[in-house]
């Protein structure tokens, strides 16, 4: 469904179709399956007009958008894997600039993340501090190593990098 709404191909993910089956209205369209095709256009810089108008007829009237429907929860890298190892104690604030720096750290790549690492421990560090937090040198050893572990963890997945939304995987049976 998905990827007639979006127009091309759509990867998902286990986690959406298990959210689209549990839907009001699984296998068509719904909340799920606009959002998919939402971040997958807009991806690829494609008109998303449209689909934002569905997605709000699709919305309750007192609800935000939902988090699935962020781009960078579907972009791969070591961005989106440092904040779900730190996501358990530190969660992004309305103040923070948590998003806008695992985008960053998401295009930049291992290889941009291991050459930015001291930027990356001082946002670290400074947002620990904002938090009232501790922020010293033992923090920055713990930092630096939840980074390193983020990129090994991203390297593992993604041996190759992340993939981009218009390659095709062939084995991919999540495909709707």
């Amino acid at each position: 469904m998905a990827c007639q709404l979006a127009g091309c191909r759509v990867q998902t993910t286990p986690a959406a179709c298990n959210a689209c089956q549990t839907n009001d209205n699984p296998c068509a369209i719904n909340v799920v399956t606009i959002g998919m095709a939402l971040v997958n256009k807009k991806r690829r810089k494609q008109d998303i007009t449209e689909l934002e108008a569905l997605l709000r007829n699709y919305m309750p009237d007192d609800d935000a958008m939902p988090a699935t429907l962020k781009m960078s929860n579907y972009k791969p890298g070591p961005g989106n894997e440092l904040k779900k190892m730190i996501a358990w104690f530190a969660k992004p604030s309305d103040t923070c600039n948590c998003e806008t720096r695992v985008d960053t750290m998401n295009d930049w790549g291992a290889e941009g993340c291991r050459r930015n690492i001291d930027t990356i421990v001082d946002w670290l560090l400074e947002e620990a501090q904002a938090r009232g937090l501790p922020h010293g040198r033992f923090t920055a050893t713990v930092a630096r190593s939840l980074v390193n572990t983020a990129i090994r963890k991203y390297e593992r997945k993604f041996p190759e990098g992340a993939p981009e939304p218009d390659q095709d995987d062939p084995e991919d049976e999540f495909d709707r």
